[in-house]
């Protein structure tokens, strides 16, 4: 990145796909299709037919008052839904940026991140615990682990609110967590992302607002 770009822009407007032809959100079938292209926990983006077709299959029991979507009419469904994204994401943020740095950053530090693995807290730290032993194999000393579950991943595309969590593995040990949560404030705040936390590690880290957009290419 040129000098010029690591200055963090305010952050002036929700993103971008909030006001497209297919906005995110759970209530509608395509708006959850947008909802995980924005996310960008995925490979490629065919990785996420086979699992709309299946949501496809039981159409009427999750979108009723919606018209049904067939599932051999999922891939062109994604296909539009995406191109849509590709119209109005043209650049990869700022703060997507930073945040995608977050992983090594943290591990510099024996810190492993969970990031979108899991549907809710108890999922995230299970992922971190995996991690971490991945972590120990290749020879990093891992102190503890920091995680955003799916949830917070969509939270962040339709509010812009960040929620990370943190602590130790093993027996719980608050100092220890405290630690670690001041060692992932650190790193957001030197990215000037905008950070609060309380120092309890009973409570996560919230970063917002942030502006968490992806250019996803062909």
């Amino acid at each position: 990145m040129a000098e010029d770009e690591l200055i963090r822009p305010e952050v002036t407007r929700a993103h971008a796909t909030l006001t497209s032809a297919y906005p995110p959100g759970e209530e509608t079938f395509a708006g959850q299709i947008m909802l995980r292209l924005a996310g960008g926990i995925w490979e490629d983006t065919d990785d996420l037919i086979p699992e709309f077709q299946e949501l496809a299959e039981e159409f009427e029991e999750f979108f009723p008052d919606e018209p049904a979507v067939d599932s051999h009419a999922v891939p062109d469904l994604i296909a539009a839904v995406l191109a849509e994204h590709q119209r109005v994401v043209t650049e990869t943020s700022y703060d997507a940026i930073a945040l995608y740095a977050l992983a090594d950053l943290l591990l510099q530090r024996g810190i492993v991140l969970s990031w979108g693995e899991g549907f809710d807290s108890s999922e995230a730290t299970e992922q971190a615990a995996v991690l971490g032993k991945i972590a120990r194999e290749q020879g990093v000393s891992v102190r503890g682990y920091c995680y955003a579950h799916a949830q917070d991943i969509d939270r962040l595309i339709l509010t812009g609110r960040l929620y990370l969590g943190f602590g130790v593995f093993g027996p719980r040990d608050d100092a220890a967590a405290e630690v670690i949560g001041a060692e992932v404030v650190e790193i957001l705040q030197a990215a000037d992302l905008p950070t609060e936390w309380s120092g309890s590690a009973d409570a996560r880290i919230v970063c917002e607002p942030l502006l968490y957009e992806l250019e996803i290419e062909d």
